[in-house]
């Protein structure tokens, strides 16, 4: 019996994470697609480029970008045992299609100013090194997620379909920060700012950064009212960094 329940879970995970290699896929070729169309409007010096090269001599960071894009779909449409538990007031519904545009629009922005010079001229930088520290943040972040999702347990839900969870987290990462998720996806969006190098993505950092923090408030406000212990635990933590003061 637990064996047949764990050969299930393993296939729904399995297929979880052959999805998202597969939309991250996606991604790639409309990026390309972009790159054709980008080309053949504007007259770069890409022109006299073969796509192949460009790819070649960029390898290395699209496949980081390749990964991060697929861990991040997996991370987010690979849980889905919190369906049973009853929902919170504080969803935001329209945070699941404003995240899915985030996520392919700053790929796609990320991709296409990889491989062409000062793409649609909103580049602040051509520098490799800078381009690393990017790799950095969003190495990090990636890091954050995890050690909260392993904090979290069965208490884990995305804040666009939240669930009122069984009690409150106060170990691990959350001894420190309320919503490290939610941190951990702005260093993930500000590292891959820094890697594109391009102005374009601030729109999106911006807009993340405004749903997370109105979830965040609307979420604790609801968290008060079902767990009165919460607002103690409030003053001791941060909301996205930790606290230091009193």
């Amino acid at each position: 019996m637990i064996i047949s329940m764990r050969m299930k879970e393993l296939r729904a995970s399995s297929v979880d994470m052959l999805k998202s290699i597969f939309r991250s896929f996606v991604i790639f070729i409309l990026s390309l697609l972009i790159l054709k169309v980008y080309t053949f409007y504007f007259n770069s010096s890409e022109l006299d480029v073969a796509i192949f090269d460009l790819l070649n001599s960029n390898i290395l960071i699209l496949l980081y970008i390749y990964t991060i894009s697929t861990i991040s779909f997996y991370f987010y449409h690979s849980d889905k045992s919190y369906i049973g538990k009853k929902k919170s007031k504080a969803s935001l519904k329209v945070f699941s299609f404003i995240s899915e545009f985030i996520h392919i629009s700053s790929v796609v922005i990320c991709i296409n100013a990889v491989l062409i010079n000062n793409f649609l001229f909103f580049e602040f930088h051509n520098n490799v090194e800078i381009m690393y520290i990017g790799v950095a943040f969003s190495s990090i972040s990636i890091a954050i997620f995890i050690s909260s999702k392993i904090s979290l347990g069965k208490n884990y839900s995305p804040c666009y379909d939240q669930r009122i969870p069984d009690k409150i987290i106060t170990d691990g990462i959350y001894r420190f920060i309320r919503h490290p998720i939610y941190l951990s996806n702005i260093l993930l969006l500000l590292g891959v700012f820094i890697i594109s190098g391009s102005f374009l993505i601030i729109g999106n950092l911006v807009i993340l950064i405004i749903f997370y923090t109105i979830s965040a408030f609307r979420e604790e406000k609801y968290l008060i009212s079902k767990f009165p212990n919460y607002k103690n635990y409030s003053k001791k933590t941060g909301m996205f960094v930790p606290r230091y003061w009193k």
